[in-house]
Protein backbone atom coordinates (compact mmCIF):
# COMPACT_ATOMS: atom_id res chain seq x y z
CA UNK A 1 0.00 0.00 0.00
CA UNK A 2 1.22 3.50 -0.82
CA UNK A 3 2.07 5.81 2.05
CA UNK A 4 -1.10 7.61 3.06
CA UNK A 5 -0.66 11.37 2.73
CA UNK A 6 -4.23 12.46 3.43
CA UNK A 7 -7.30 11.18 5.26
CA UNK A 8 -10.82 12.39 4.44
CA UNK A 9 -13.24 11.65 7.27
CA UNK A 10 -16.99 11.49 7.04
CA UNK A 11 -18.59 13.53 9.84
CA UNK A 12 -21.62 11.94 11.49
CA UNK A 13 -21.12 8.42 12.74
CA UNK A 14 -17.39 8.80 12.10
CA UNK A 15 -16.13 11.89 13.94
CA UNK A 16 -19.27 12.22 16.07
CA UNK A 17 -21.59 9.63 17.59
CA UNK A 18 -24.51 9.32 15.20
CA UNK A 19 -27.53 8.70 17.38
CA UNK A 20 -26.82 11.43 19.90
CA UNK A 21 -27.17 14.06 17.18
CA UNK A 22 -29.30 12.80 14.31
CA UNK A 23 -31.84 10.75 16.23
CA UNK A 24 -32.85 13.96 17.99
CA UNK A 25 -32.86 15.95 14.74
CA UNK A 26 -34.86 13.33 12.87
CA UNK A 27 -37.54 13.02 15.54
CA UNK A 28 -37.95 16.78 15.92
CA UNK A 29 -38.17 17.41 12.18
CA UNK A 30 -40.57 14.55 11.45
CA UNK A 31 -42.82 15.47 14.39
CA UNK A 32 -42.87 19.08 13.18
CA UNK A 33 -43.70 18.08 9.61
CA UNK A 34 -46.41 15.58 10.64
CA UNK A 35 -48.25 18.07 12.89
CA UNK A 36 -49.90 15.28 14.87
CA UNK A 37 -50.77 13.17 11.81
CA UNK A 38 -49.40 9.79 12.97
CA UNK A 39 -49.79 7.95 9.63
CA UNK A 40 -47.88 10.79 7.92
CA UNK A 41 -45.25 10.71 10.66
CA UNK A 42 -44.78 6.97 10.11
CA UNK A 43 -44.49 7.39 6.33
CA UNK A 44 -41.91 10.16 6.70
CA UNK A 45 -39.94 8.08 9.20
CA UNK A 46 -40.04 5.00 6.98
CA UNK A 47 -38.89 7.02 3.96
CA UNK A 48 -35.97 8.38 5.96
CA UNK A 49 -35.07 4.95 7.35
CA UNK A 50 -35.83 5.79 10.98
CA UNK A 51 -37.74 3.62 13.48
CA UNK A 52 -39.52 5.70 16.12
CA UNK A 53 -40.27 2.70 18.35
CA UNK A 54 -36.71 1.38 18.43
CA UNK A 55 -35.11 4.83 18.00
CA UNK A 56 -32.72 3.39 15.45
CA UNK A 57 -31.75 3.98 11.82
CA UNK A 58 -31.67 1.22 9.24
CA UNK A 59 -28.31 0.53 7.61
CA UNK A 60 -29.63 1.87 4.28
CA UNK A 61 -31.33 4.90 5.85
CA UNK A 62 -31.50 8.03 3.69
CA UNK A 63 -30.80 10.13 6.78
CA UNK A 64 -27.62 8.15 7.39
CA UNK A 65 -26.15 8.07 3.90
CA UNK A 66 -27.87 10.45 1.50
CA UNK A 67 -27.27 14.16 1.06
CA UNK A 68 -29.46 16.62 2.92
CA UNK A 69 -30.95 17.62 -0.43
CA UNK A 70 -31.96 14.02 -1.15
CA UNK A 71 -33.51 13.57 2.31
CA UNK A 72 -35.57 16.76 2.04
CA UNK A 73 -36.58 15.89 -1.51
CA UNK A 74 -37.83 12.47 -0.42
CA UNK A 75 -39.91 13.99 2.37
CA UNK A 76 -41.26 16.67 0.03
CA UNK A 77 -42.52 13.93 -2.32
CA UNK A 78 -44.54 12.44 0.55
CA UNK A 79 -45.81 15.57 2.25
CA UNK A 80 -49.34 16.62 1.22
CA UNK A 81 -48.84 20.33 1.93
CA UNK A 82 -45.20 21.36 2.28
CA UNK A 83 -42.66 21.65 -0.53
CA UNK A 84 -38.89 21.42 -0.61
CA UNK A 85 -38.16 24.96 0.62
CA UNK A 86 -40.57 24.74 3.54
CA UNK A 87 -39.18 21.38 4.65
CA UNK A 88 -35.61 22.61 4.23
CA UNK A 89 -36.41 25.57 6.48
CA UNK A 90 -37.78 23.25 9.16
CA UNK A 91 -34.71 21.02 8.91
CA UNK A 92 -32.32 23.94 9.20
CA UNK A 93 -34.14 25.31 12.24
CA UNK A 94 -33.48 22.08 14.13
CA UNK A 95 -29.79 21.95 13.22
CA UNK A 96 -29.06 24.67 15.75
CA UNK A 97 -27.61 23.56 19.08
CA UNK A 98 -27.74 19.84 18.39
CA UNK A 99 -25.73 17.87 20.96
CA UNK A 100 -22.29 16.75 19.80
CA UNK A 101 -20.52 13.69 21.15
CA UNK A 102 -17.11 13.07 19.54
CA UNK A 103 -16.24 9.39 19.18
CA UNK A 104 -12.80 10.05 20.70
CA UNK A 105 -10.41 12.90 21.54
CA UNK A 106 -10.46 14.45 18.06
CA UNK A 107 -7.72 16.96 18.78
CA UNK A 108 -5.37 14.20 19.89
CA UNK A 109 -6.30 12.03 16.89
CA UNK A 110 -5.62 14.83 14.41
CA UNK A 111 -2.34 15.71 16.13
CA UNK A 112 -1.16 12.12 15.76
CA UNK A 113 -2.03 12.06 12.06
CA UNK A 114 -0.36 15.43 11.46
CA UNK A 115 2.76 14.09 13.20
CA UNK A 116 2.76 11.37 10.54
CA UNK A 117 2.66 14.07 7.81
CA UNK A 118 -0.93 13.21 6.95
CA UNK A 119 -3.34 15.95 5.87
CA UNK A 120 -6.80 15.80 7.43
CA UNK A 121 -10.14 16.65 5.83
CA UNK A 122 -13.86 16.24 6.44
CA UNK A 123 -16.32 15.46 3.66
CA UNK A 124 -20.00 15.16 4.58
CA UNK A 125 -23.34 14.87 2.83
CA UNK A 126 -24.57 17.51 5.29
CA UNK A 127 -24.28 21.25 4.57
CA UNK A 128 -20.73 22.65 4.60
CA UNK A 129 -21.77 25.42 7.01
CA UNK A 130 -23.24 22.85 9.41
CA UNK A 131 -20.04 20.81 9.29
CA UNK A 132 -17.90 23.87 10.01
CA UNK A 133 -20.18 24.84 12.88
CA UNK A 134 -20.02 21.40 14.47
CA UNK A 135 -16.25 21.10 14.08
CA UNK A 136 -15.87 24.60 15.51
CA UNK A 137 -18.05 23.76 18.51
CA UNK A 138 -15.90 20.66 19.06
CA UNK A 139 -12.81 22.90 19.02
CA UNK A 140 -11.10 21.21 16.07
CA UNK A 141 -12.05 23.20 12.97
CA UNK A 142 -8.66 25.01 12.76
CA UNK A 143 -6.90 21.61 12.68
CA UNK A 144 -8.68 20.49 9.49
CA UNK A 145 -6.96 21.22 6.18
CA UNK A 146 -10.22 20.89 4.23
CA UNK A 147 -13.95 20.75 4.97
CA UNK A 148 -16.74 20.30 2.42
CA UNK A 149 -20.41 19.40 2.28
CA UNK A 150 -22.75 18.23 -0.46
CA UNK A 151 -23.38 21.90 -1.28
CA UNK A 152 -19.70 22.86 -1.71
CA UNK A 153 -19.70 22.23 -5.44
CA UNK A 154 -17.98 18.83 -5.55
CA UNK A 155 -21.08 16.63 -5.56
CA UNK A 156 -22.26 14.25 -2.86
CA UNK A 157 -21.05 10.83 -1.80
CA UNK A 158 -20.94 8.13 -3.16
CA UNK A 159 -19.49 10.23 -5.97
CA UNK A 160 -15.71 10.87 -5.99
CA UNK A 161 -15.78 14.68 -6.17
CA UNK A 162 -15.06 15.43 -2.51
CA UNK A 163 -11.95 13.27 -2.57
CA UNK A 164 -10.69 14.81 -5.80
CA UNK A 165 -11.17 18.29 -4.33
CA UNK A 166 -9.41 17.33 -1.08
CA UNK A 167 -6.47 15.83 -2.98
CA UNK A 168 -6.10 18.95 -5.10
CA UNK A 169 -6.42 21.24 -2.08
CA UNK A 170 -3.64 19.54 -0.10
CA UNK A 171 -1.45 18.81 -3.13
CA UNK A 172 -1.39 15.02 -3.16
CA UNK A 173 -2.61 12.35 -5.55
CA UNK A 174 -6.04 10.82 -4.92
CA UNK A 175 -4.26 7.45 -4.91
CA UNK A 176 -2.43 8.59 -1.76
CA UNK A 177 -5.60 9.20 0.22
CA UNK A 178 -7.65 7.18 2.69
CA UNK A 179 -11.43 7.54 2.92
CA UNK A 180 -12.87 6.86 6.37
CA UNK A 181 -16.58 6.54 7.10
CA UNK A 182 -19.39 4.65 8.75
CA UNK A 183 -21.54 4.02 5.66
CA UNK A 184 -21.22 2.30 2.31
CA UNK A 185 -21.72 5.69 0.63
CA UNK A 186 -18.43 6.82 2.19
CA UNK A 187 -16.59 3.70 1.13
CA UNK A 188 -18.01 3.68 -2.39
CA UNK A 189 -16.89 7.28 -2.84
CA UNK A 190 -13.36 6.16 -1.99
CA UNK A 191 -13.52 3.31 -4.49
CA UNK A 192 -14.88 5.65 -7.17
CA UNK A 193 -12.05 8.13 -6.56
CA UNK A 194 -9.35 5.43 -6.62
CA UNK A 195 -8.02 6.03 -3.11
CA UNK A 196 -5.30 3.87 -1.61
CA UNK A 197 -7.40 2.80 1.37
CA UNK A 198 -11.07 2.62 2.37
CA UNK A 199 -11.69 2.37 6.12
CA UNK A 200 -15.07 1.52 7.61
CA UNK A 201 -15.83 2.35 11.24
CA UNK A 202 -18.46 0.85 13.51
CA UNK A 203 -19.51 4.04 15.30
CA UNK A 204 -22.56 4.57 13.05
CA UNK A 205 -25.68 2.51 12.33
CA UNK A 206 -23.99 0.14 9.85
CA UNK A 207 -22.73 -3.25 10.99
CA UNK A 208 -19.56 -5.10 10.07
CA UNK A 209 -21.41 -7.17 7.46
CA UNK A 210 -22.66 -3.98 5.79
CA UNK A 211 -19.24 -2.35 5.53
CA UNK A 212 -16.87 -5.24 4.98
CA UNK A 213 -17.57 -5.81 1.25
CA UNK A 214 -16.61 -2.21 0.40
CA UNK A 215 -13.82 -1.64 2.92
CA UNK A 216 -10.15 -2.54 2.91
CA UNK A 217 -10.33 -2.58 6.70
CA UNK A 218 -13.08 -2.09 9.29
CA UNK A 219 -12.13 -0.58 12.66
CA UNK A 220 -14.19 -0.16 15.80
CA UNK A 221 -13.44 3.57 15.81
CA UNK A 222 -11.26 6.21 14.18
CA UNK A 223 -9.27 6.26 17.42
CA UNK A 224 -7.53 3.12 16.15
CA UNK A 225 -6.55 4.60 12.79
CA UNK A 226 -3.10 6.06 13.64
CA UNK A 227 -1.90 2.79 15.16
CA UNK A 228 -3.29 0.81 12.22
CA UNK A 229 -1.53 3.07 9.71
CA UNK A 230 1.70 2.91 11.70
CA UNK A 231 1.63 -0.87 11.52
CA UNK A 232 1.39 -1.01 7.72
Amino acid sequence: MKKIKGVLFDKDGTLFEYGNTWQIWCEHVIDHLAEGDLPLRDRLAERGGYNFSLKTFSADSLVVSASTEEIIGAWAELHPRLGFKEIESVGLSYLKDLPLVPVCDLEQLIARLKAMDIAVGCGTNDYEASACDQLSRAGVLPHFDFVCGYDSGYGAKPGPGMLHAFAEHVGVATSELAMVGDSTHDLHSGVAAGVALTVGVLTGPAKLADLKPAADVVLDSISLLPDWLSGQ
